[in-house]
């Protein structure tokens, strides 16, 4: 289990870039954005599958592609594109205290799916998750600049939390299900399926206009700052985050591993306070022992579990 909670650590540590690096992005929309990391992400996908096929490894059959074309499509443009537009739309604070409520989702969600625990001792971390969510960010929370956007802000906020509640479950049940499957190969192949939603996608937003393909054709600062930043959340939080995270799931049970989820918005809250030099807040730092208290509860109840089982 130390091992699985180390990978997932790891994941998140990567993943908590997501909240601020679309930060420096303010010319591209959303949808650019997302397109520009799973791009970045197939190509760093399909130059690893090119040469592990070389050596005659990475071969699976129809039925696991099919299953890596659906998963990134929920993975990766419905949550990631959800996630920025929400981002834009209503305060980063409302976000992080929607999304942040993934942990809760998961581990109701998983538990119903795969019957680890009783719900019961699952309600007393939940309400520790939420309770240290809602002192870290209700302070923040600011009016938003009109009615629609904060409904659109939150519409998009429950869409990406039920993408990745759904995604983080339903892998877990694939390695399960799937024991031959290498977490660096699932990592790649779904990289490589991520192209395909890129291109599909990307065509279809370019001829509607929410895509201005202008922007893209002469190099300036702002496309040099694009490029780079969505190398970086290809490279980190695309495939090492989602190989990390993939040797988590090998390891710890679903409850326990959504509960680990809550790391993401610890780091990404640490890294924006250190890119602004800045110390949390008293009451945050508060939030975050609430919420570390609540995983530390779950890793307990978890290790209780497995000790019964044997």
């Amino acid at each position: 289990m130390i091992q699985g909670i180390a990978f997932a650590l790891s994941a998140c540590l990567f993943w908590g870039l997501i909240f601020i690096v679309p930060q420096f992005l303010e010319n591209f929309s959303s949808v650019e954005v997302a397109l520009g990391r799973y791009f970045f992400y197939a190509i760093i996908s399909i130059t690893i599958f090119a040469r592990a096929r070389l050596k005659g490894l990475c071969q699976y059959g129809r039925p696991i592609w099919f299953k890596a074309l659906y998963f990134s499509l929920a993975s990766t443009m419905v949550y990631y594109t959800a996630l920025v537009l929400a981002l834009r739309c209503c305060a980063p604070a409302i976000c992080a205290l929607v999304l942040g409520t993934s942990p809760i989702a998961i581990a109701f969600y998983g538990n119903w799916k795969n019957k680890e625990c009783s719900n019961r001792s699952l309600i007393l971390p939940s309400v520790l998750i939420l309770l240290g969510l809602v002192i870290i960010n209700v302070p923040h929370i600011e009016a938003a600049d009109s009615i629609s956007d904060y409904i659109l802000g939150l519409f998009c906020c429950l869409i990406s939390l039920a993408a990745w509640s759904w995604y983080v479950v339903a892998n877990s049940k694939f390695f399960q299900d799937n024991p031959h499957v290498s977490s660096n190969d699932w990592a790649t192949l779904m990289g490589v399926s991520a192209l395909f939603w890129v291109v599909l996608c990307g065509s279809a937003f370019s001829l509607t206009g929410v895509v201005q393909v202008e922007k893209f054709l002469t190099l300036s600062p702002e496309l040099t700052s694009y490029l780079i930043g969505c190398g970086i959340l290809g490279l980190f939080c695309s495939w090492i985050g989602g190989f990390l995270w993939n040797k988590a799931s090998h390891y710890l049970p679903v409850t326990l591993a959504g509960q680990m989820t809550i790391f993401e918005t610890i780091f990404g809250l640490l890294f924006v306070y250190l890119i602004a030099q800045e110390v949390p807040p008293f009451m945050e730092c508060v939030g975050i022992l609430v919420l570390l208290g609540a995983v530390g509860y779950g890793l307990t109840l978890s290790s209780r579990n497995k000790l019964l089982h044997n």
